[in-house]
């Protein structure tokens, strides 16, 4: 171990030595993924495991700068006898400073949230504090090789025979650095009608299964103002597997979680959304905020009930009927939204942006609490949204 703690010094040396000087100023965007190594907590049992993540980060000055990581990671316990899958989504306040002309050196802390998963006793969401250090050495203007470690930490672990948790992650890898063409006011995107396209993750849980991810894609349109817009979107969630939650039905004599409760199955979820975004900097690179409501529908919810089936599993055709009515109504509510995100401004008609949405939780939904989406995507504009007088009568 020694010998690779050194082997790595010596790289970072001669890198450091030979590459170029890069600009680490305020408004550049970072792009990165890595490879990441998990040391669990010592009472969760678990192997020690490597996974893989990406990264996202946005320098508010030269030194302070805002950063998202998602990570993933699979281990076993330490039997072998159990597959552990384990999400985390971290946000970070990151403190720089320079070290040398061609690379820098940081400080991190922020609130990571780790979901373990899928079978008990590793079916539970961790929420935990965390802080780090790490250095970029920049092998271009644009690109530099970036080393990581941080550690997490809880009081109240969720994991069902511990007190605290404490979790380290190590990793390494590679980040792009967006360095905008201009600084100050950027382009003019006054009352224009922008067209866009967004994907990413959904996460969601039941009353019955922890949280879960799957992709979710749709389109938008944003009719700008001068620093708000109208935000209308269309959605759609894809599950990858059969979601399961539990309804109230005092007709059934048995359920998941016992009589007077009907299983429900479903896949795929449908929003369309409407709301006010505001874009308060007009910068080359600006942060955005919003917020608005939204129609969530599941698609496509099955009761556990059969007709042929033979009590207490099974039920008549009335009852099946009441169940398939109240599933139905547990299967769209509105909800309000709250969003906030960064977006470049590449000209007056194109824009990309990344976004984190949230959503209020409604009772008797087929989905338990709040859902989080996160999103990137493209926006263009066809044409002005305002109308000016091009002849006087």
């Amino acid at each position: 171990m020694k010998r690779l703690v050194h082997l790595l010094a010596g790289i970072l040396g001669v890198l450091a030595l030979a590459t170029p000087a890069a600009a680490q100023r305020a408004q550049n965007l970072e792009f990165g993924g890595f490879g990441s190594f998990w040391r669990y907590d010592r009472a969760f049992g678990l192997n020690n495991r490597y996974g893989g993540g990406a990264h996202v980060g946005y320098n508010l000055t030269d030194r302070v700068g805002l950063e998202v990581t998602g990570d993933y990671a699979t281990t076993t316990n330490l039997a072998g006898t159990q597959d552990v899958n384990v999400s985390s989504l971290s946000a970070s306040l990151v403190i720089n400073f320079p070290v040398g002309k061609r690379s820098t050196g940081y400080v991190l802390g922020g609130f990571t949230r780790a979901i373990f998963g899928k079978d008990p006793p590793f079916d539970f969401t961790e929420n935990m504090v965390h802080g780090g250090v790490g250095a970029r050495v920049f092998l271009a203007k644009h690109l530099a090789l970036r080393l990581d470690g941080r550690a997490m930490y809880t009081p109240t672990t969720q994991f069902p025979t511990g007190t605290w948790g404490g979790q380290v992650v190590g990793s390494a890898g590679l980040s792009y650095f967006f360095i905008p063409p201009q600084q100050g006011r950027g382009f003019n995107k006054e009352y224009q009608w922008y067209w866009g396209a967004q994907g990413g993750a959904f996460f969601y849980k039941t009353n019955l299964q922890p949280y879960y991810y799957d992709p979710l894609v749709g389109g938008h349109w944003l009719i700008t103002a001068r620093r708000t817009a109208l935000y209308v979107a269309y959605e759609q969630a894809v599950f990858l597997t059969d979601a399961k939650s539990a309804i109230f039905d005092p007709s059934s004599s048995n359920s998941s979680v016992g009589p007077g409760f009907r299983d429900v199955t479903f896949h795929d979820m449908r929003r369309i959304m409407f709301g006010v975004v505001a874009f308060p900097a007009q910068k080359v690179i600006e942060p955005f905020a919003g917020g608005g409501f939204a129609l969530m529908q599941v698609l496509n919810p099955v009761v556990d009930c059969s007709a042929a089936a033979s009590p207490p599993s099974g039920c008549t055709l009335s009852d099946f009927t009441e169940a398939d009515d109240r599933a139905a109504d547990a299967a769209s509510k509105a909800f309000f939204w709250l969003m906030g995100g960064l977006q470049v401004n590449y000209s007056t008609k194109l824009n990309v942006f990344a976004h984190y949405l949230i959503t209020s939780a409604a009772q008797n939904f087929l989905l338990q609490g709040n859902t989080h989406t996160l999103q990137g995507g493209v926006r263009y504009s066809l044409g002005t949204s305002k109308e000016g007088i091009t002849e006087r009568h």
